[in-house]
């Protein structure tokens, strides 16, 4: 794609200090954006806009935790005062933190484990997305990008959360392709699976999964044709939000390396 295809615009990239976000926020800021990098660790934001700009980008921290939707608001209402719009939003982040809960079996989760999977998984990305729906829609023009985990596709074992809250969200983004495209908004989904250069941050997982985790990411990078990272995500979200997918709203693409082929 043009290096510049996204020239003067304004992207928003959420969970971007590190791994995925971080690549996608780099990767937006080569083709021209202006992005502002979000997270909560302002540290790790710092030194991801420090690299942008050390490699001749536009970028600029804003701190926020997706779980609290005053503060997601308030984050997008301070790029539009700052900027006068915002363009692109790449809604990544809240599911694979270092307090995030890992693989559970359905009969081990508590009803607080239902709370906080829906909470990392879904919900930190409707409260980023109707944010920015509120922003984009005054200027009649938007992309946004919601990525999650293949899991919402493909049945997969100790994912019976993971999977059903980001099956929800991918199931809200296609309703809001409806609903958003009145006002000139196209919304995506990029899912994955097993990033070879992202490191998993979580942990707690079922006693019954925690010997098999490690031989489970084995078994994935077998059946897996090709190796993905986070470039290679960061490349499908980029086309997203550029002008070359114009044509396109309410359609998940899974860049899993051909580990799984989800209709």
């Amino acid at each position: 794609m043009p290096t510049n295809s996204l020239q003067s615009a304004v992207a928003l990239v959420t969970g971007a200090t590190a791994f995925i976000g971080q690549a996608v926020a780099s990767e937006l800021a080569a083709r021209g954006a202006n992005v502002v990098v979000s997270g909560r660790n302002s540290a790790a934001g710092q030194r991801v806009v420090d690299a942008i700009m050390a490699a001749g980008g536009r970028a600029e921290f804003a701190a926020a935790d997706l779980t609290d939707r005053a503060a997601v608001h308030a984050m997008v209402e301070g790029i539009v005062q700052r900027h006068g719009r915002l363009d692109v939003l790449a809604a990544s982040g809240a599911g694979a933190s270092s307090d995030s809960l890992a693989f559970k079996l359905f009969m081990d989760m508590s009803g607080e484990d239902f709370e906080t999977y829906i909470r990392s998984h879904w919900l930190a990305r409707a409260h980023v997305i109707q944010a920015a729906a509120a922003a984009m829609r005054v200027n009649k023009h938007g992309k946004i990008v919601a990525i999650g985990t293949d899991a919402g596709r493909v049945a997969t074992v100790g994912e019976s959360f993971i999977g059903g809250a980001t099956g929800g969200m991918m199931q809200m983004c296609r309703v809001l392709a409806r609903e958003l495209g009145r006002d000139g908004i196209r919304i995506n989904a990029v899912a994955m699976s097993y990033i070879a250069d992202a490191e998993p941050r979580w942990g707690g997982a079922s006693p019954a999964l925690a010997s098999h985790e490690r031989g489970m990411l084995q078994q994935l990078k077998k059946r897996m044709l090709f190796p993905v990272h986070c470039a290679d995500i960061a490349q499908a979200v980029a086309f997203f939000a550029g002008p070359q997918s114009d044509a396109i709203t309410g359609q998940t693409l899974s860049v899993n390396g051909g580990l799984s082929t989800p209709g």
